[in-house]
């Protein structure tokens, strides 16, 4: 082999031995870059952070099993453990997805710990709910009632306040409640029944008949209203 030919041969492997250095140099610079503690928890905070809007998502699409999958990421996660208001949120949205699959009692340990972060009304409306289900009646009404603090203006807590409260044969307990919530809602036959009763029973006379009257208008040969506006003189 002529000498020109071998130097160029040896230049040829000269290359190629320090392109393979370099390859080796690289990986193994990858190799000893281990992810420090801060920087794996920034990472999955990140990550994390998509989480709550697509369990939203997902149970919004009555995809229940997939919210719970993706509410339980992001309170494992614990990337919001600093945020008590996010927390509580995220509890109440993986109970409101055991509540879609009709499991009150996951509903519920997931609304209580809701409730250690999150003072909502729709919380205690919805824990009330699950409690009506497993036929809890006064944690129902406790719940309703904390509801009502919360929202006083809120005419579907009164509301349904009113008709548990008149199911309990609490009469004059109800009333004020179905009076409230029947400002918002004035044609309610279940509000109308409810008042126009309540009233009967707890001696208002004048009053039942003005909702027996008013029942009659909004659902016309209605019998309890006819057969109501007899006992009072209406």
């Amino acid at each position: 082999m002529r000498e020109k030919d071998l130097g160029f041969l040896m230049v040829k492997r000269l290359i190629g031995f320090l392109g393979l250095l370099a390859i080796v140099v690289s990986l193994s610079a990858q190799a000893f870059a281990v992810e420090g503690v801060s920087e794996r928890q920034a990472r999955k905070k990140m990550e994390a952070q998509k989480y709550p809007q697509q369990a939203s998502e997902a149970l919004q699409a009555k995809n229940p099993d997939l919210a719970i999958e993706l509410f339980t990421k992001a309170i494992d996660s614990k990337a919001f453990n600093d945020q008590p208001q996010t927390i509580g949120e995220l509890y109440f949205g993986r109970g409101n997805a055991h509540r879609m699959k009709k499991d009150c009692e996951k509903a519920i340990v997931d609304y209580d710990k809701a409730a250690e972060t999150l003072t909502d009304g729709d919380l205690y409306f919805t824990r009330a709910a699950c409690w009506l289900e497993l036929k809890q009646d006064d944690k129902a009404l406790a719940d309703f009632d904390m509801a009502v603090k919360v929202d006083p203006d809120a005419a579907m807590y009164r509301s349904a306040r009113c008709i548990h409260l008149f199911n309990r044969k609490d009469f004059a307990g109800a009333l004020p409640d179905c009076e409230k919530a029947l400002t918002a809602a004035p044609d309610d036959k279940n509000l109308l029944t409810a008042i126009s009763q309540a009233a009967e029973q707890t001696g208002n006379k004048p009053r039942a008949a003005e909702a027996y009257r008013k029942l009659l208008a909004v659902d016309p040969g209605n019998p309890t209203a006819t057969e109501g506006l007899k006992r009072v003189g209406g």
